[in-house]
């Protein structure tokens, strides 16, 4: 009886020498001694390695009671590196490079110390831009093991209050787990495993009778024990995929640690969470089946390798391929892991049958637009133009396309592939305007996104000779239409009784580009302010303005989108 391909078993010992060097190269060095960045207990609410939205979670994300304001304290003796804020991604973070060798990372603050504020408010003021990002040497801000470095917070892309905390090597700045860094996480919960799903890798192979792919329910019996209750039928070269998490004694579902597939007792394909890096962390988008996550949110793991996929976190032989071959039987185990050891095992047996292959091979579907994903791909019809480089999709794509006309855009609504197909980098699109534009107005046009239910979202572009070309990172509906609305700007406070401690509330936002920038002058000096993006609200405080007297001020607020529209106001405020 013949199990596997004979490259599989010739490459055995080989895969169980280099995923050995792997596990020990990931190790930190016994010199680490890092502290707590909190001083209450340590609550996971993300891990590290877990499937996020188009990328892996960098980090662990420690709950924090549900409120903002707990002290955030350095980790070891070092040097902060770097000082951010935006009103998207990690929000307030701090960067501090330690002598070991690595740099911590603590994100979504509410505040920095006092010493770091003072650094951050002079780099403000000589900008004149709230946001930022600051780079600085060795000599500028020491901190020891232990400091106060901040406050906990919810800025930034955050939705609930918690500390987003990463240890990176600083040399590659790739992150590393930090549990590998001796932080203790009570956990005694073991994975869950959900579901399996089985894929037919090329047009000669099936699952159970069909070319497309299987999801296969998996059920837990009174002992906590995982198992199929059928034998699932296939022929020819066959992948699978697990859908399966964690939750660390927490309710929050996380990712897993590590994932291996054997077949017949030999390690096929496992993929393991010690270390990531940012230039390739959106392949997750390949590392799972894209349409369910999309779709459901589900983690289905793929334990094998096709197309366009550059992640390093995988010990494989064969690409994770299995070739079935009728009427032989496999035994398939599965084996989920967290960080602290528990396990989850499926097994499950896969048992060769070719019943329907010559019908399925003579069902031949055409395709009109077949892109390849390591070659340069070309979309040209109707006044669209879609150009994608090499590697831009992650597999071979059979990709739609369809037009219609309209009377709400400035062009016809051209429909390019589905958003069920994940894309790695950005293509270049180009439109052609179906309608008379005014040359004064070419600086207001956009390309938007058009979802199903007709909602609209900006993906930017420019005027070209006679065209509107934008890079965008999604299939979907696409049309031109221009923005020439203003921004938003409400005053919301009462302004009858103001004192040189007062704050204005401002509602400010824009219907269609985005804000690009907001400032505020009093009386003609800039002053800092604050914008809160989830709120739509924008503070300005008077306290800004150095011993102000009572009397007469000016005020002028003035918010700019990205299409260059301008709403500028000013006030005549009376100060008590």
């Amino acid at each position: 009886m013949k199990h596997l391909h004979p490259s599989i078993l010739y490459l055995s010992l080989v895969i169980l020498l280099f995923s050995s060097n792997y596990t020990l190269s990931q190790s930190p060095p016994d010199s680490t001694n890092f502290g707590s960045p909190l001083d209450i207990s340590l609550y996971v609410a993300g891990n590290f390695g877990e499937v996020r939205s188009n990328h892996f979670h960098t980090g662990i994300d420690f709950k924090t009671q549900g409120v903002e304001g707990k002290k955030i304290y350095a980790i070891e003796d070092g040097y902060v590196s770097r000082i951010s804020y935006s009103h998207y991604g990690y929000g307030k973070a701090l960067y501090i490079n330690h002598p070991s060798g690595y740099t911590s990372v603590y994100a979504h603050l509410s505040n920095f110390n006092t010493t770091i504020d003072k650094a951050v408010r002079n780099h403000q003021y000589s900008n004149q831009k709230e946001t930022f990002n600051l780079y600085l040497d060795s000599t500028v801000l020491l901190v020891k093991k232990g400091e106060i470095i901040g406050l906990s917070g919810n800025s930034g892309g955050s939705y609930a209050p918690h500390l987003h905390f990463e240890i990176r090597e600083t040399k590659s700045e790739h992150p590393m787990n930090p549990l590998l860094f001796g932080y203790q996480i009570t956990d005694s919960k073991k994975p869950l495993i959900n579901n399996l799903k089985i894929y037919p890798l090329d047009k000669f192979s099936l699952v159970d009778g069909q070319q497309k792919a299987q999801i296969i329910p998996v059920k837990k019996n009174k002992n906590g024990k995982y198992f199929i209750g059928k034998t699932i039928k296939a022929y020819g070269n066959i992948g699978c995929a697990l859908h399966s998490t964690d939750r660390l004694n927490a309710r929050n579902i996380c990712g897993l640690y590590s994932l291996n597939l054997s077949v017949n007792d030999t390690h096929l394909f496992g993929h393991k969470m010690d270390k990531l890096d940012f230039s390739t962390s959106r392949y997750v988008n390949h590392h799972v089946d894209y349409p369910r996550h999309k779709l459901y949110n589900n983690s289905f793991h793929k334990s094998f390798l096709n197309g366009n996929n550059k992640l390093e976190i995988y010990t494989q032989i064969n690409k994770g391929y299995t070739h079935i071959e009728n009427d032989s039987s496999y035994k398939f185990s599965y084996l989920a892991k967290d960080f602290a050891g528990n396990t989850s095992k499926l097994s499950y047996h896969i048992k060769g049958d070719s019943t329907g292959y010559a019908k399925a091979i003579a069902n031949k579907t055409t395709c009109d637009n077949y892109f390849s994903y390591n070659t340069a791909n070309l979309m040209e019809q109707n006044g669209f133009t879609a150009l994608l480089t090499p590697n831009t999709i992650y597999e071979d794509l059979c990709v739609t396309y369809s037009v219609n006309t309209s009377n709400n855009y400035l062009s016809d609504i051209h429909s390019f592939g589905t958003k069920l197909a994940g894309i790695q980098k950005t293509y270049k699109l180009i439109i052609t305007p179906t309608k008379p534009i005014d040359s004064t107005l070419h600086d207001k046009l956009l390309i938007v996104s058009i979802n199903n239910k007709g909602s609209i979202t900006d993906c930017g572009g420019e005027y070209q000779l006679g065209t509107v070309t934008t890079r965008v990172k999604q299939f979907g509906k696409f049309a031109i239409t221009m923005d020439t609305t203003k921004p938003v700007l409400v005053l919301l406070s009462d302004t009858s009784k103001l004192n040189p401690k007062s704050t204005l509330v401002f509602k400010i936002g824009d219907n269609l580009s985005g804000i690009e920038s907001y400032s505020a002058n009093l009386n003609g000096k800039w002053i800092l302010t604050e914008y809160k993006r989830k709120k739509a609200r924008w503070y300005v405080s008077l306290s800004e303005m150095e011993e102000l007297t009572s009397g007469k001020q000016i005020l002028e607020v003035e918010v700019i989108d990205e299409k260059g529209n301008v709403n500028l106001q000013r006030f005549d405020l009376e100060i008590n």
